[in-house]
């Protein structure tokens, strides 16, 4: 038994109060270590709490606020739960909990997770990628992929910079010729774009260990427009961020994602008593706190049957049956999920945890129109026009595809009749890709969609008629997960950086640039005999992320300056004699 506070949440002469548990009444695989979270309790006169496991017995804890995004409470216990019981959750008071009929009293069970278990590898083409990397002279330590435009920006394109993370090479920054503005190199990361945090532009990705499962373990950073890390995200109860979504919402906090291995008797379908089954969780998760605020099981509400892909054998091998890819909040509050392995898209009610539709998939709701079946799909959003986009994949390593090509897909939901039919023409490649993994279709602000092509090192920009308005590729180790345009201003906190070189006959060249310097529209070159005395020898126009320039001087120092468009001084280099490079690691 807990007494956590004293009874509130209104007295018995007031109407009772409907709040949201997390995890939600009938999870079936909630973690050992998870916190109960009580969304819509008062949290300065919390009601008290009862918390008993069906192995574990009673449960202490502590009622402390959720944090600023979320009016409610968490409730901490003092011990883990067994693996495999039964909590019931009891609260005294006029209170009521969704998803559960009245009187303030609901159960979940915990899983039995699996450290033994392990993805099959997956069947993999033979190589054929094509790898180059830039090299600067001002900055020898970036060693960027090549972006090669095929299609440049034709007149209508969208605005704004192109984002994207070729995993091990790092996340970069690209404007529409392909020249480098950002690189962060050596970092494994995916899903790198902007957003916004706290009413400010922020830069977003998680970062983290790749491992070849298709599915990962790692932490989700925020940077401000300055690229200095302003905070890391977390997975709550136990789990680990996966890479496959990090959003950010106008209210403080993130959706995100992760996966765990669960036991689960698969002899329904073939497969062994003690089977290892891969549970897909979507979290909603204070910033400022760190706890979770919502939390959503595809186990107990995508059945095991629902799966497109083969049952395992082998009780080691995690069966990735329904593989969650995005999380997007409706313009209803509730929760927009994608289930790759499942051909399905999901809206759940984000009070209740339970499934208002499926489109797609074997208990589709929907009537599929003709054309608007998708397979292996990525990037499920609601648009503000009420339509659905998805990228369809249509393949995965080893199965025969179910179109020819990948497919960026708009939809039209009528959910009063449950029909969906195309609202566009689907968008394919102009090289006729098929992407069997990752990829996303981004809907821009002028009306115009991006597509990422995943597995396939592409991006194409299209006008809703379909017209091709800017295309290319890039020539990394790896794919990007997804690939975004977007506007963005960065500011970096470090000096810009110089490379100096004797060009003989007292000719010097100099080079200089910038990392992520997006307002720098030419440099001044200082030159003189010492560090402290230089002076503007010339001033020479921005070109791409590196700009080459020779002069003609006897001096032995050298330092450049960075300009805007209105010649306003943006930052200095460190100064460096003839020889010398200077940048973030120091002058060698």
């Amino acid at each position: 038994m807990i007494a956590v506070a004293a009874a509130g949440c209104g007295g018995s002469d007031e109407e009772s109060k409907t709040i949201s548990a997390y995890p939600s009444p009938g999870t079936p695989s909630a973690s050992p270590v998870t916190r109960i979270a009580l969304v819509g309790m008062d949290s300065e006169d919390p009601a008290q709490v009862t918390v008993t496991g069906s192995k574990s017995g009673d449960h202490e804890g502590q009622l402390k606020p959720l944090g600023p995004s979320t009016e409610g409470v968490t409730f901490t216990p003092d011990k883990p739960f067994k693996a495999q019981e039964t909590v019931t959750v009891s609260i005294d008071g006029d209170v009521d909990i969704a998803g559960v009929d009245p009187g303030g009293e609901y159960r979940f069970k915990t899983a039995s997770f699996r450290t033994d278990a392990a993805l099959p590898p997956k069947v993999l083409p033979p190589e054929s990628r094509i790898i180059k990397h830039e090299t600067f002279h001002s900055r020898p330590d970036l060693e960027p992929p090549v972006v090669d435009i095929k299609k440049p920006a034709a007149s209508g394109s969208g605005d704004g910079l192109m984002f994207m993370s070729p995993k091990v090479d790092g996340p970069m920054i690209f404007d529409d010729d392909g020249a480098l503005v950002y690189y962060k190199p050596s970092t494994e990361a995916a899903d790198f774009r902007t957003q916004t945090y706290n009413g400010q532009p922020v830069l977003t990705w998680w970062e983290g260990p790749f491992n070849a499962g298709g599915y990962t373990e790692g932490t989700n950073i925020i940077a401000n427009d300055k690229y200095e890390e302003i905070s890391r995200v977390l997975a709550g109860n136990g789990y680990q961020a996966d890479l496959h979504e990090f959003k950010l919402t106008d209210h403080g906090s993130a959706y995100l994602t992760a996966y765990k291995t669960v036991l689960v008797d698969l002899t329904p379908w073939g497969g062994p008593k003690r089977g290892a089954v891969l549970d897909s969780i979507a979290q909603e998760v204070d910033i400022a706190s760190g706890k979770v605020v919502w939390e959503w099981h595809s186990l107990g509400n995508v059945g095991l049957g629902e799966t497109e892909i083969p049952f395992p054998t082998s009780p080691t091998e995690a069966f990735d049956y329904f593989h969650i890819n995005s999380i997007n909040e409706d313009k209803d509050g509730n929760i927009i999920i994608s289930g790759r392995n499942t051909f399905s898209v999901l809206k759940v009610d984000k009070s209740t945890g339970k499934t208002i539709w499926k489109l797609g998939g074997k208990k589709s709701d929907f009537e599929m129109g003709k054309g608007t079946n998708f397979s292996y799909q990525h990037d499920a959003l609601r648009q503000d026009d009420g339509t659905l986009t998805v990228f369809d994949n249509a393949s995965t390593y080893g199965q025969e595809p179910t179109y020819p090509t990948s497919r960026g897909l708009v939809l039209d939901l009528d959910e009063e009749n449950m029909t969906a039919e195309l609202a566009l023409k689907p968008f394919i490649s102009p090289q006729k890709l098929l992407a069997p993994s990752q990829g996303n279709l981004q809907k821009l602000p002028n009306g115009n969609y991006l597509v990422g092509w995943g597995a396939q090192p592409w991006f194409t920009e299209y006008t809703p008629e379909g017209k091709v308005l800017y295309n290319g590729t890039y020539y990394a180790r790896n794919s990007s997960y997804r690939v975004y345009r977007d506007p963005w201003t960065g500011i970096p906190s470090d000096d810009p950086a110089i490379a100096t070189e004797d060009g003989g006959d007292n000719k010097v060249r100099v080079w200089m640039s910038w990392n992520g310097s997006t307002e720098t529209a030419s440099w001044r070159i200082l030159a003189g005999p010492d560090e402290d005395n230089l002076k503007p020898v010339t001033t020479v126009d921005k070109d791409g992320f590196e700009t080459g320039k020779t002069i003609r001087s006897h001096a032995r120092f050298f330092a450049v300056e960075a300009l805007d468009a209105n010649g306003k001084s943006l930052g200095q280099s460190q100064p460096v004699s003839i020889g010398q490079q200077a940048g973030p690691e120091g002058t060698t």
